[in-house]
């Protein structure tokens, strides 16, 4: 399992993320830096990554079989 820190900036980044996340076997879930039950969101839907106010800090969890490639593909979002 990866915990890293991610932000978003703009609402294309929704886009590019799911994308990209929908490639993986891998399970991408962002989460509540503080609260991890509070939000939990599915990287690979793009209507649940909509809901992320922009400019906050998320954790960005990856658990699978290629979370290796996952964080290296996503690691432009990390903050």
């Amino acid at each position: 399992m990866i915990k890293q820190n991610i932000k978003f900036l703009t609402t294309g980044q929704f886009l590019t993320f799911s994308h990209t996340c929908k490639n993986l076997s891998s399970d991408v879930r962002i989460q509540d830096l503080e609260n991890h039950n509070r939000v939990d969101i599915n990287g690979k839907d793009l209507s649940e990554l909509a809901t992320i106010q922009l400019g906050l800090p998320f954790l960005l969890v990856i658990h699978g079989e290629d979370e290796k490639i996952a964080r290296r593909m996503l690691k432009k979002y990390c903050a």
